[in-house]
Parts: C-alpha cells; structure tokens; sequence
C-alpha cells in the first residue's frame, strides 16, 4: 500500500478487516429481525404488541445516539483517531447484553418481561450504534476509487449475511433439535434453546468487533484528522447537521428510498418464521438446506457487485437489478397464492420433492441480487462523501451514515409493528393453538389472506424505494474529479 490510501486499489487484508466486523451488526440484525418478536411472544408468553411496543419505543434511544455518534466520531481527535475509540468501547457492553437479551429471569410478569426486553434492547441498540456508525465511515476514507468502494462494501455485506446466516443455522442445526424434550417436541419452543443462542452469538459479536477495530488499527494515520474545535453551541450543532443532510439532492433521494426499503425489509422479516413454518411447512432439516445453500448469495455477491458498478454505473446495477429482483422475490409466494385461493397448480405444493430445490434456487438468485443492489446503494452514499465536502467544507462520513442508519431501523420497526398488525388483522392463531388444536398447520384460507397482504405492500414499498433511486445524478465522471480535488483531502470549515 501506498502513502496516501485514497484513490488506490486496496490489498484483501484491508477489505477483508473492513468487512469482517460486519458479521456482529449481521447477528444482531438477524436477531432482532427474525427472532426477537417471536420468541418474546411465542416462547416467552409475551402478547406480541406488547413486544412490538417496547421494540418501536427503543427508537427514541436510536433517535438520540445515532446522530449523536456520528457527529461526534467525525470531531473526535485522538491518538486512536476518530472512529477507533468508539469502536473498541462498544464491543464488550453489546456482547454482554445480547447475551442477557435471550436469558430473561424466569416468572416474571408481561410488564417485567416487557421492561426487560425494552432495557436490554436499547442498551444493544445504543452500542452497536457506536461500532456500526464508526466503522462503516472509515470506507470513504479507505478509498475514494469509485469501484473499490463497492468492492469495499461487498465485503461488509459478506461478512454481515455471513454471521446472520451461521446463527440462524445454528438455531435449526444446534439449538433447535438439542433442546427437544417432553414438554418441546420442537426445541425452537424451549427458552433454553434461546439461552444457549444467545451465549454463542454474544461470543461472535465479541470477536467481530476486537477483530474489524484491530485489523484497521494500522490505518489510523493515513486517515484525515478533523481541526481542532471550540466549544459549540447546540444551536451550531444542530445548524451543521442539518446543514450536511439538506445540502445534497442525491443523498435525500437515497435517505428516503432508505426508509421504505426498511419499511418492507422490516416487513419481510417478520413474517419469514411464519412463511417457512406454515406457508411452505418446512422443517427444521429443510430450513438447514435452504440456510446453506443461502451461503453462496454473499459470495456471488462479493463479485458480482463490483464488476456490474465498472460495467454499467452504480445506478444503472442498481435500477436494473433491484427491478428484476423486487417482482422475482413476489414470484413463489404469488404464484402460491394462486393454487391456494383457485385451486391452480403452479407452484410445487408442500411435501412435494420439487418444493425444497425450488425454494433454495430462488432464494440463492434472490438474496444475491438484494446484496449487490444494497452493497451498491451504500457505495453510492460513500461517493457523496466527496459532493458533500465541498459545499461544506466538513467530512462527516458519520453524520450521513448515523442519519441513513436510524430512519433505517426506525421504519423497520414499524415493519415489526405492522406485522403484527397484520396477523392480527387475519386472525392467525397462537402457536400453542397451532400445536395442540391444528395438528401444527393453518388453514389455507388464513395463509392466503396473509399472501394477499404480503405481497402488494413489499411490491409497493420496494417499487417506491426504486422509483427514488432515480432521482441520485452523481456520475463517474464527477465522483473522479470531485476525488481529484485537493480540497477533499483535508477538513476545512465553511
């Protein structure tokens, strides 16, 4: 590696370390998304709103630390630069509660359950905050060449669906058939199950953090330094950031895209226990195929990202690719959806030997256009990095990432909500009701209905989100020369 990083093609260690951390937002993504509300209200006994209260209410944390971290790790001077303390402080506290998280004391009420799973989750949230904002504003100043950049962040996603994917294979694999009993004839029902995944998934958070800080270490003087600063008011505070956010039409197009693609993910997330266990009727040795083959998404990926930005643009990978991948994913559960609701036989039916290859073959081509096209948007922003810059004359990576980060899982958590809305609103039942009244299915019409909700609203909310993309207009040509500028190498104040 060179003196200067910028503008240089990067050695794999870098990328490598760059990414790897992204395995510890990847688990906690992963648990929060797929798991949380359910075992809180299916293992635990809570009511599910209650759950999706106290999951929504830990955004008030989000809505105060995010922009908090940001602005504060891009005016942090230390020896350990601007990203590094934060990164190193978070990684014990987020590991240690993710671990307390799955491990709630026995017999307590619905309101002491509630105000535990609230505590712990604001306390996760605010940590990884102070990993993930740091950390994936140290890729901008990394690199400003615009494919290495998407390079950089196929990387990140790798490694963040690889450690998403390990611990919900664990939980089919390990978790869930070691804790069959008596009382569970399916372990994923058994608290224990959730304290043993909470142990190991706490370790892998641990050692995700320690490693990504560590492995970027070296970096830390290549890395620009903000000016010293006095003292500022919260009014001047507050006049920056908004500043920074407002000042660029491409980032507001990507900030509101943004937020209805965590709409629908949010969404999409909630209901996959529901869809895997009942709509497909998979069990857990069929959940563990699918989960696997899911590896070779990230790594296609890893690839494919990089080579289709050099070919065509980020925006055009981006439009393109999200289009064919929005009406693909809608693909099974339409088409199932048809054989439920007019007797049709389009799609292999459960039990069928045709049901489970199917399954992985379009969750292999789907997942991988959803990493390429998200691993492309966070590309995208870093190029903004630069714009922003010099209307600024700031470099406040943290900022535009803090920002992007909280309305991402603000509206994800109203897809939580609004999932839960949405089983109320056709009456599926309890899974104590499924198991000892319905001989562990639901009846075909409730699937239908909850097919007929599913599938228009992530159509529109991911169509709309698409639809803003357009609106982003910095090209190759002005990224490069705006990189060229000796102006953005250095911190200069407006």
């Amino acid at each position: 590696m060179e003196e200067t990083l910028q503008g240089k093609k990067l050695d794999f260690k870098t990328k490598f370390f760059y990414g790897f951390g992204s395995i510890s937002f990847g688990i906690k993504n992963n648990g929060f998304s797929y798991f949380v509300l359910f075992v809180y209200s299916s293992v635990l006994g809570l009511p599910a709103w209650m759950a999706g209260l106290a999951l929504n209410l830990v955004l008030i944390a989000d809505a105060i630390t995010d922009p908090l971290v940001g602005y504060f790790s891009d005016r942090t001077r230390s020896r350990l630069g601007r990203r590094h303390p934060f990164m190193y402080a978070a990684a014990l506290p987020v590991a240690i509660t993710y671990y307390f998280l799955w491990t709630p004391p026995e017999s307590l009420t619905d309101w002491e359950l509630f105000s535990y799973l609230l505590f712990c989750a604001i306390v996760i949230r605010v940590f990884i905050t102070f990993y993930e904002v740091p950390s994936v504003s140290l890729g901008p100043e990394l690199t400003d060449n615009y494919v290495e950049r998407t390079s950089l962040m196929s990387f990140r996603y790798f490694f963040g669906w690889f450690g998403g994917l390990t611990t919900y294979n664990l939980v089919w694999f390990w978790f869930g058939p070691s804790n069959v009993t008596e009382t569970f004839s399916d372990g994923r029902f058994n608290p224990e199950a959730w304290s043993e995944y909470g142990l190991v998934a706490a370790i892998l958070i641990f050692i995700g953090i320690i490693v990504t800080a560590a492995g970027t270490h070296k970096h830390i003087p290549d890395l620009i330094e903000p000016p010293e600063r006095k003292n500022s008011s919260l009014g001047k505070v507050l006049i920056e950031v908004k500043e920074t956010l407002l000042s660029n039409r491409s980032y507001m197009f990507l900030f509101f895209s943004g937020l209805l693609a965590a709409l629908a993910g949010g969404i999409e997330a909630a209901f996959a226990v529901y869809f895997d266990s009942y709509f497909w009727g998979l069990n857990l040795d069929e959940m563990l195929t699918r989960g696997l083959c899911l590896y070779l998404a990230p790594i296609i990926a890893i690839f494919a990202a990089p080579f289709f930005t050099d070919r065509f643009g980020k925006k055009k990978t981006v439009m393109y690719i999200w289009a064919f991948q929005i009406i693909f994913a809608a693909l099974p559960f339409a088409l199932r959806f048809s054989d439920l609701t007019y007797g049709t036989s389009l799609f292999p039916e459960n039990g069928s030997p045709y049901l489970l290859p199917t399954l992985c073959i379009h969750v292999v081509i789907n997942v991988s256009a959803g990493i390429i096209v998200f691993a492309t948007l966070a590309s995208m922003l870093m190029d903004l990095v630069e714009d922003i810059q010099l209307k600024t004359g700031r470099r406040e990576e943290g900022i535009l990432f803090s920002a992007r980060s909280f309305a991402d899982k603000a509206v994800s958590g109203f897809g939580l909500t609004f999932a839960g809305i949405i089983l109320s609103l056709i009456s599926f039942p309890e899974s104590s009701v499924i198991r000892e009244q319905l001989d562990g299915t639901v009846p075909n019409e409730i699937l239908a209905d909850l097919a007929l909700w599913y599938i228009p609203i992530c159509i529109v909310a991911f169509g709309s989100a698409l639809a803003l993309v357009a609106g982003y207009s910095l090209t190759r040509d002005e990224h490069e020369e705006n990189a060229a500028n000796p102006d953005t190498k250095v911190w200069k104040e407006s």
